[in-house]
């Protein structure tokens, strides 16, 4: 049963004139009546009877009239929903990390509303971008020989030895990692095939670090050194971002560089979401 000719039906059933209502439909008369026949067919009754010169709703018409407006109510709220979720579906931005992005998602939530940020951890950009559904990815020096992605510089960050104010090296502005290979630390959990960089870093100075715990975040392990937990080695711009007062960052030597770039492939169109985030992050370093 078509929807349309129900419409039809109650502006007719209102106006009781073809005429009026096919003007009102923004149709011909003769296409009105069509599609008024080919109701009364598939209900095997007469919606509209003749009196004198005029037309009325019938006695089946009026049985016909709340199904009719509901069926058109029912149908246009079902639109109205898919419209709507759609339109959330646009707004929505799936974003692979390796990199700690709260303030950059405070600063474009409070920029455009209308979007919501959805952020999960990273192994690496192919998975990121080919495998999860995630649209754009903060990749750490991102490699891209092949150049199959297209990429906005972010920030430039540095891994640093995390300690306790009171601990002895606190006063030193920078230290070898293989100076702390006796000391607790508290790291990141490693994600699923890719061990954490902390542990990595301390490998490569001679020593395997003796983990006392671990965490998913580098806000946490920051709060547990703040506590006197242990130390940790995490990027230098995510922890002074924390503020903690029991806390010192003193850099390492050598200095371990890390450059975050926003990437997203060159073969794929971004949602209107992912472009704004594109154009907001871009607008961040003119």
């Amino acid at each position: 049963m078509e929807t349309v000719y129900m419409k039809e039906f109650l502006v007719l059933a209102k106006m009781c004139n073809y005429g009026r209502a096919a003007d009102e439909l923004y149709i011909s008369q003769s296409s009105l009546f069509n599609h008024i026949k080919a109701l009364e067919a598939e209900l095997s009754v007469p919606l509209f009877e003749r009196s004198g010169k005029k037309i009325v709703v019938s006695e089946y018409g009026q049985m016909f009239l709340p199904y009719a407006r509901r069926i058109i109510d029912a149908t246009e709220c079902f639109e109205n929903d898919v419209k709507e979720k759609k339109l959330d579906a646009s707004r929505a931005i799936l974003i692979g990390t390796q990199y700690r992005l709260t303030e950059l998602v405070r600063k474009f939530r409070g920029a455009c509303k209308n979007y919501m940020l959805y952020t999960m951890d990273s192994r690496n950009v192919e998975e990121t971008l080919y495998e999860s559904g995630c649209e754009l990815a903060f990749i750490r020096n991102l490699k891209d020989p092949e150049g199959k992605f297209n990429v906005v510089p972010y920030v430039n960050d540095s891994f640093c030895a995390v300690l306790y104010k009171s601990h002895p090296y606190a006063d030193r502005k920078s230290l070898k990692l293989e100076e702390l290979k006796k000391e607790n630390f508290v790291m990141l959990s490693s994600l699923k095939g890719k061990e954490n960089d902390g542990i990595t870093l301390c490998k490569k100075a001679g020593f395997a670090p003796k983990v006392v715990m671990t965490v998913l975040s580098g806000s946490e392990a920051a709060k547990l050194v703040n506590d006197g937990l242990g130390i940790s080695i995490l990027l230098k711009k995510t922890i002074q971002a924390e503020r903690l007062e029991n806390v010192i960052l003193v850099d390492l030597e050598p200095r371990v560089d890390c450059e975050i770039s926003l990437c997203w492939r060159k073969d794929v169109v971004l949602s209107e979401g992912a472009r704004r985030f594109v154009e907001f992050v871009r607008g961040l370093h003119p």
